[in-house]
């Protein structure tokens, strides 16, 4: 007759290795959470100080031609990063979600965005504010002066005020900017904030 302790006695050593792996998975799984939780929040931070800057720039047309590509593919890495934050504080999400605290910024953002998406898909366009600021860097200083109804040499004297190298209103906008070494957007801006005041 077979003893059967010598069974268990055989088996304990495979029992003891699973029980080893999964320890071993534990282990590993403890640190990426250790590793997610000491870098995570510190990558979100510096992606979002380079997709604002970057955005910025493009928003003013300061290099656009080279920030535009970095801008869109670190953006997709920081939306990789926020859910990565997200899914590692779910804990602290979910009181948001209990408290009710998270359906205004939701609620705001979904408005704000569909304020700029709408109004494009129903007339079937594109944004016209991009097309109207580009003819407006194209306008010549006299007749951005007309336009706004200001002298064009006090537009000229503003410009030169903020550092602009004006050598005639006969120029656009653009072409002041680039004799400048500016970009057309911040020439634009000056002139728009003199009309203001």
């Amino acid at each position: 007759m077979a003893d059967p302790f010598a069974r268990v006695a055989a088996d304990a050593p495979s029992l003891g290795g699973r029980r080893f792996e999964a320890n071993e998975r534990e282990n590993e799984k403890d640190e990426m959470n250790d590793t997610l939780k000491k870098y995570i929040t510190a990558i979100s931070a510096a992606l979002f100080l380079v997709v604002a800057g970057s955005g910025l720039a493009m928003f003013f047309g300061i290099g656009e031609d080279l920030v535009k590509e970095m801008h869109e593919w670190l953006a997709v890495i920081f939306v990789v990063a926020i859910g990565l934050h997200i899914v590692r504080n779910w804990g602290g999400m979910k009181t948001y979600f209990r408290r009710g605290t998270i359906i205004a910024p939701v609620a705001v953002a979904a408005v704000v965005a569909a304020a700029f998406v709408v109004p494009a898909a129903l007339s079937g366009r594109e944004n016209p504010m991009p097309v109207l600021f580009q003819s407006l860097e194209k306008a010549k200083l006299d007749d951005l002066a007309r336009v706004l109804e200001l002298p064009a040499d006090s537009i000229a004297d503003i410009l030169e005020q903020q550092g602009f190298v004006v050598l005639s209103t006969d120029l656009s906008v653009s072409e002041i900017a680039a004799d400048s070494g500016r970009p057309p957007m911040a020439a634009l801006m000056t002139i728009v904030e003199a009309k203001r005041e």
